[in-house]
């Protein structure tokens, strides 16, 4: 009998102790479970809150896309580019093309390019049917012939005319697409936005390229020349801005005074969009054509580019100026065409003019010396720019830009702010 109280007893304790025991077990679990679920409302309070941040970081920086267009590599006709005046590309001289098809590459993009006696055409060099290129084709005025199958597609919309011997039913799908291609002064430019539709052709306007002044003066002539530069096209067109590097880098400059005397500020011509300027005074260099024959001490230059890839070097002295013109053709990621145009109003004779002739009967050796001077002269230096160039430090962006500046890089440093806020928005990728 107590044997069995004292079991009922231990049992009625220790089942109180149990329960209790059960009691804050369930609590310390109802606890844990609550404070890992606070924990996690509060670790999603902060996820969202980081989200929003990222989201708005996005948001912010797609604004910036819309606002500056990345046209190096999405060229559509939208805000500053609503007459496609920001991607027209000079893609070789008037004499480079003829109605034999002509491969040209803009940002590893290939296209073809012909004309018949009046028009120029261009298409992506890509046949919609096997991706053929067109090189080695025919044409017949504003059509052009793959030559892997003979497809006959027109260079006036891409669409496939003809395949042969056999008739086929009109699709979106077989069309090619087309650009607008134009002669502006002696140079001839593709514009990278796709021709989608009719209304789009109209829309690019070739009044928006830049044409040079000396382009249309009797008494300028120009010799033609070519380069090919491994180098990001930027840096092409910067170093034809850059003024300090002629003293160290051309014979005809002046290592003893390389920097201008004195400068302007950066000017911006109302002719066209996107055409700025600046104006120095230079010491002549010792060993130039300048100072050696004509006895100039000082010269004034005009530096100027128009986006996305012209420059023009105006050098005055007395009553004769000497003109370089350059147009970068971007190919690749480090590969370069540029174009040369040099005038001069010296050493040359307009075969036009009429009056007294002081050069007669040697009009004709006159403009030969003198293109033949003008020609080597620029080749060397040509040379001697691709020398530096090309050996600017390709691995990062910030070598490749420089660390600091000095007041002298102003032009330079503006050219490159511009041509990052409409070719390199955002992150800086090449």
């Amino acid at each position: 009998m107590l044997f069995l109280l004292l079991l009922f007893f231990l049992i009625n304790v220790y089942g109180f102790k149990i329960s209790i025991l059960k009691s804050n077990v369930r609590n310390t679990i109802k606890n844990i479970r609550f404070g890992f679920v606070k924990n996690i409302l509060q670790f999603n309070k902060y996820t969202n809150k980081e989200e929003k941040i990222n989201q708005k970081s996005i948001e912010i920086y797609n604004k910036n896309c819309d606002k500056f267009l990345n046209l190096a590599y999405n060229p559509t006709l939208e805000g500053p580019n609503d007459r496609g005046q920001l991607t027209w590309y000079p893609i070789g001289f008037s004499n480079d093309f003829s109605d034999i098809p002509k491969r040209v590459t803009i940002r590893d993009i290939n296209y073809v390019v012909w004309k018949d006696s009046h028009n120029y055409y261009g298409l992506r060099d890509c046949c919609s049917h096997q991706g053929s290129s067109f090189i080695g084709g025919n044409t017949l005025k504003n059509t052009i012939s793959c030559p892997y199958h003979g497809y006959v597609f027109n260079g006036e919309n891409g669409e496939l005319n003809e395949i042969p011997k056999l008739k086929h039913i009109p699709s979106c799908k077989q069309n090619i697409t087309c650009f607008k291609v134009i002669q502006q002064g002696d140079v001839i430019y593709l514009n990278t936005v796709p021709l989608t539709n009719e209304i789009i052709k109209y829309q690019l306007d070739e009044d928006s390229i830049f044409t040079e002044p000396e382009y249309f003066l009797p008494d300028h002539r120009a010799v033609y020349l070519s380069e090919d530069f491994d180098h990001y096209a930027k840096f092409v067109s910067v170093n034809s801005l850059d003024i300090c590097h002629i003293g160290f880098v051309h014979t005809f400059g002046n290592k003893k005074s390389p920097n201008p005397i004195t400068n302007s500020k950066v000017l911006q011509i109302n002719d066209t969009d996107h055409h700025y300027k600046i104006i120095y005074e230079y010491k002549a260099g010792e060993n130039s054509l300048v100072n050696k024959i004509y006895n100039y001490d000082n010269i004034t230059v005009e530096n100027e580019y128009i986006l996305p890839h012209t420059t023009v070097a105006r050098v005055k002295f007395g009553s004769l100026s000497s003109t370089i013109i350059t147009h970068a053709l971007p190919i690749s990621k480090f590969k370069t065409k540029l174009f040369v145009k040099a005038y001069r109003n010296y050493w040359s004779y307009d075969l036009n003019k009429t009056g007294i002739n002081l050069c007669y009967p040697f009009e004709n050796m006159v403009n030969y010396i003198g293109d033949k001077i003008t020609f080597n002269t620029m080749y060397e230096t040509l040379k001697q720019d691709k020398a530096i160039v090309d050996n600017i430090d390709k691995t990062d962006y910030e070598s490749m830009h420089g660390k600091f500046s000095i007041a002298y890089d102003m032009f330079s440093n503006h050219y490159k702010s511009m041509y990052k806020k409409f070719y390199e928005p955002g992150e800086f990728f090449i």
